[in-house]
């Protein structure tokens, strides 16, 4: 950290709905969702997709080991947002408590039944009761909750199937805004979406689809970087980081993609796994 005014937003997966790898995705990275917010006193993680692992590998290697405690903010509970929980090194070791945050859920029991009936046998052979080790917490949307000395976060209603939460984070004075998996054109919650990522430093969007997909793909909970650069825009955003990239999506496609938005908006990027953003 340069000066107590930093923050660190690292990308550790940026693929949507499926692990995608081979030689053609190596740009990108074939992870499913899963960022970090780094600050002198506080580490957050946003999603629990299959980067989880490999961000768990890194803090368990760092000399000091790795935090004590980490929040976690979950956007939903679809398999590609939490697939990287059983492989979360901190967590399984006992080494660092976890805090799992989500709005979408009425209590806290809930969340959890919902979460151990998607990563439990014969789904995935691990004893549920390693889930009674996460402290979940289920905030109203909308609701402030503190993480930390310097950081809070609110939860804000996206349009995705089953539900999701989006994520406006303040964190020694910058804003980091998740908005991922989240499908434009509903008018309440779209505006919801622009309330709660207006003025921030960074804004990350789901851009999984091309304009000419979207319109065979409504009602499948996702967006356009065209979409995401029009609100970016009107609400006075920093940058804007596109994620969620489908699994059929090349590096060359992507590269070819963020060429194309950076004409639009030079502040635009697309997410790369390892990619790192100080703000």
């Amino acid at each position: 950290m340069n000066s107590k005014t930093d923050i660190v937003f690292k990308v550790w997966g940026a693929r949507g709905s499926i692990f995608a790898g081979g030689s053609e995705r190596n740009v990108f990275g074939g992870d499913t969702t899963c960022f970090s917010i780094e600050t002198d006193g506080h580490f957050l993680v946003v999603d629990a997709g299959s980067g989880l692992r490999a961000l768990g590998h890194e803090l368990m290697t760092r000399p000091e080991g790795p935090p004590s405690e980490i929040d976690l903010l979950l956007t939903h509970l679809h398999i590609d947002h939490i697939c990287g929980l059983p492989f979360f090194a901190p967590l399984i070791s006992g080494l660092t408590k976890v805090r799992l945050w989500n709005s979408v859920y009425p209590d806290p029991e809930t969340l959890r039944g919902a979460l151990s009936r998607g990563l439990a046998p014969p789904i995935f052979p691990v004893d549920t009761t390693v889930w009674d080790t996460l402290e979940i917490r289920v905030p109203e949307a909308g609701a402030r909750i503190s993480l930390g000395p310097e950081s809070m976060a609110r939860a804000f209603p996206l349009n995705h199937p089953d539900g999701a939460c989006g994520w406006r984070i303040n964190s020694n004075g910058r804003v980091v805004v998740i908005a991922s998996d989240h499908e434009h054109g509903k008018q309440s919650i779209d505006a919801q979406v622009a309330y709660y990522a207006r003025s921030s430093d960074l804004l990350v969007w789901d851009a999984s689809y091309t304009e000419e997909e979207l319109a065979a793909r409504r009602g499948w909970g996702h967006s356009t970087w065209q979409q995401g650069l029009k609100l970016a825009e009107k609400i006075n955003v920093g940058r804007t980081l596109m994620t969620h990239h489908s699994p059929e999506r090349t590096d060359d496609a992507l590269i070819d993609m963020e060429r194309s938005a950076k004409a639009v908006a030079d502040k635009t990027l697309f997410a790369r796994e390892g990619l790192t953003i100080a703000l």
